[in-house]
């Protein structure tokens, strides 16, 4: 790399976490958003909101945006993925609305200090991968405790299991983000080019390939022009070229299909190396396997559910149904 003259000038830009000041494609849905959240800055009772779309599609990034502009002193966003349990998400939101707690506190007295601070003052909650909930009665409570709730999913089916009482209690609007079209995503990456790289350093079509390559999904595209960088800096080349451009897709799509594996646990992962070995196996010959790999496998139950997630994932194909049921994998 040319230190002189490096090609990044500003890596930040190029990671999923950045927040842009602009943000292409999605007015209607900023609109929409917007509408339901307004109430709360007049203390009045928001519409709760639910979010669903592909990964990719902004709904993280959006509304990461409008709270932060519109709502900051009265909002907090929590991960799901990282904070699961009713405690975890309590505590992180408390920490956010700057509330004092020192961790060792039951659960029940979480709920009251929320509830106080609700009291006082309208609060907006942003729950991101809401799927990933341990406890989908953490939903009840925070709609109880008089709290607007803002949930996102990438899955249309992920609230389906909600029981009629909170149902009624959340009362949600939907709001759906589709897959961007490439252009779209061009639109995009050449934003991100003109705050992350030096000018002159990536051509209009290297930067369309990218967006063809990102498939709708905007993260990939991001990802793919942050990889193509580095490529080119290592090289000590001035430019972004094809070479770099290719490198770096088919680096990202090898990483797109190992991230979900690393959310799995133990026993899915010896699994997964089964189904790496067949083309396709039973669901009774595939339980025997793996009850023979490790030294204290979970009961038939579990390993079905185990199944559903992979499934769910879009690691493992099902075929048929019961004991005629059949895996293989699609890695």
């Amino acid at each position: 790399m040319n230190e002189d003259y490096p090609i990044i000038v500003n890596e930040d830009v190029l990671t999923e976490v950045f927040i842009p000041d602009r943000l292409f494609h999605r007015e209607g849905q900023i609109r929409q958003i917007e509408r339901c959240l307004k109430p709360a800055l007049k203390n009045s009772p928001i519409e709760n909101i639910f979010l669903l779309g592909v990964s990719g599609t902004g709904k993280t990034t959006v509304m990461k945006w409008i709270l932060e502009n519109y709502f900051k002193d009265i909002s907090a966003y929590v991960n799901c993925w990282k904070s699961r349990t009713i405690y975890e998400v309590l505590k992180e939101v408390l920490l956010t609305l700057q509330l004092p707690i020192h961790g060792r506190e039951p659960t029940a007295e979480l709920i009251k200090k929320l509830e106080k601070r609700a009291k006082k003052k309208r609060i907006i909650i942003c729950l991101d991968e809401v799927d990933r909930l341990k406890n989908i009665d953490l939903l009840y409570i925070l709609a109880r405790s008089n709290c607007g709730l803002i949930l996102v999913s990438t899955s249309y089916h992920s609230l389906l299991h909600l029981t009629t009482r909170i149902r009624r209690s959340l009362s949600l609007s939907e709001i759906e983000f589709p897959a961007y079209r490439a252009e779209e995503i061009s639109d995009i990456l050449k934003e991100r080019v003109e705050y992350a790289l030096r000018p002159g350093t990536i051509d209009k079509s290297m930067i369309k390939m990218a967006a063809l390559a990102s498939i709708g999904d905007a993260r990939v595209g991001i990802e793919i022009l942050r990889k193509a960088s580095k490529k080119a800096e290592a090289n000590n080349l001035s430019k972004i070229g094809f070479k770099e451009v290719e490198g770096a897709i088919a680096e990202v799509n090898r990483l797109e299909l190992l991230y979900p594996v690393q959310n799995l646990n133990e026993h899915q992962k010896e699994i997964l190396k089964i189904l790496g070995k067949k083309k396709s196996i039973s669901s009774g010959q595939l339980y025997l396997e793996y009850k023979k790999l490790v030294s204290k496998p979970v009961v038939d139950r579990a390993y079905r559910k185990y199944m559903k997630k992979m499934v769910n994932l879009g690691l493992v194909k099902a075929d048929g149904k019961g004991r005629w049921r059949t895996y293989k994998i699609l890695m």
